[in-house]
């Protein structure tokens, strides 16, 4: 089968970004399959060019069986206007990239942005191809929890009917979130067209040091995978507890719990926890200027780290963390890849959330507090610290079973293929209406 992916921000492992796609593409390449899929040359996360030469458009790269095909968009720096820009741009030039190649069977739409999704509903009219929806966030409901966009505002309307528009010409529906379904059916969307795959954990590969013989090969400026882990190794030589973490800054997450926590840790005289945070995004500098004003010497920040490189960091670590904040939208559930990154590296994982399951409760990988209460973080910290390393073994050897057991990559490419293969259900007008 020959399968296109339409997803803005998706990345091999040379990068920090999202690999879901790659992940599901290298199986399905690997049982014979056609993946391409259509992503930004431009960074999410590093906000710069990655992929494309001055003055190309596009370009494409097939990486262990799967085709990436880049298109230029346009720069941006925060989430103002260029970054919707940007989305429209990744829109108009994926529709006219795709003119020239060979006819897909199907043509998956990723948000998290409606505008891919659109785009990939026009592509495969154009192309006689079935169109699925694949929902990973859910807009415009995250950006009106977020108070981004007011409910009644002619934007959040507008993504309303794209949202609606998209739910009905689709074929099939793939949501990531455990609780999605319900939401989708809310919005008028039959159950038999909903198929729940969420993301889930490729192959861990053994920890190795960035920069050794046998490293892989990962875009990672001035070695900064290497200069991290040697950091984090000199703070447990001191006799510190590490935990860390890798991921976005972004609005969502609630970095600042972690870096109050920090500060009610040293207030308390708790000199044996120090947090590392790796990674970039909006809410980075607040957590800086914060740290700075509580003039904490028990926190380190860094730069992203290459995908590739973050197995190698993860076995550094004692604790992992995990947060975000008390959002509504989150009721539907939970599907991050850190988090799965998290329980595979076998650390136990402080889960701050407010999010009903989860794998860290399910699995008993871990610890899990409130979102957004410092005091819980600090409290849960300083009870990580005072257990031996064998209990924080055990703890999260039972978080990396479990995500093996039930988030294996091979499974979840299975039925990641079986939702884009089946034909669309029968179209009862009325349901439609309602939507």
């Amino acid at each position: 089968m020959r399968i296109w992916i339409f997803n803005h921000y998706a990345a091999p492992p040379d990068c920090a970004a999202g690999t879901r796609h790659y992940e599901l593409g290298r199986v399905l390449a690997a049982k014979g399959h056609d993946v391409t899929v259509f992503a930004s040359s431009f960074s999410h996360f590093s906000r710069r060019e990655e992929r494309l030469a001055p003055g190309e458009k596009a370009a494409t790269r097939t990486i262990d069986g799967v085709r990436f095909v880049w298109v230029r968009t346009l720069p941006y720096t925060g989430n103002g206007y260029r970054r919707v820009l940007n989305m429209a741009t990744y829109a108009a030039r994926v529709l006219s990239t795709q003119r020239g190649l060979d006819r897909p069977d199907v043509i998956v739409g990723s948000s998290v942005h409606l505008a891919a999704v659109l785009a990939a509903w026009l592509a495969a009219r154009g192309r006689r191809a079935r169109f699925v929806m694949e929902v990973r966030d859910l807009w415009p409901q995250t950006l009106i929890d977020m108070g981004a966009l007011r409910a009644k505002g002619l934007p959040a309307r507008v993504l309303r009917l794209v949202e609606s528009f998209c739910c009905r010409r689709a074929s099939a529906l793939i949501c990531l979130l455990p609780g999605a379904a319900g939401y989708l059916e809310g919005r008028g969307v039959p159950a038999n067209k909903i198929h729940y795959v969420p993301n889930g954990i490729a192959d861990f590969p053994r920890p190795v040091q960035p920069g050794q013989p046998d490293a892989p090969d990962v875009a990672d400026p001035g070695n900064q995978a290497a200069d991290l882990i040697d950091r984090i190794r000199r703070m447990r030589k001191d006799g510190c507890l590490v935990a860390g973490y890798i991921g976005s800054h972004g609005p969502a997450n609630g970095v600042a719990t972690i870096v109050s926590a920090a500060a009610q840790l040293r207030a308390a005289g708790h000199a044996r926890v120090a947090v590392v945070m790796v990674g970039d995004g909006p809410e980075k500098a607040a957590c800086q200027r914060l740290a700075h004003q509580h003039g904490l010497d028990n926190v380190l920040f860094w730069p992203p780290v290459p995908k590739q490189a973050v197995p190698a960091v993860l076995a550094e670590l004692d604790v992992t963390l995990f947060c975000l904040r008390d959002v509504a939208v989150f009721k539907y559930g939970l599907s991050s890849n850190k988090l799965f990154d998290y329980l595979a590296s076998g650390k136990p994982v402080l889960f701050a959330s407010n999010a009903p399951g989860g794998p860290v409760r399910e699995s008993g990988g871990g610890v899990c507090v409130p979102a957004e209460s410092p005091a819980d973080m600090a409290g849960a910290l300083a009870r990580l610290a005072v257990m031996s390393q064998t209990e924080r073994e055990r703890m999260g050897e039972r978080g990396r079973r479990w995500v093996y057991r039930h988030h294996g990559m091979t499974a979840l490419a299975g039925a990641f293929l079986a939702a884009v293969s089946e034909p669309a259900p029968h179209r009862d007008p009325v349901t439609e209406a309602g939507l």
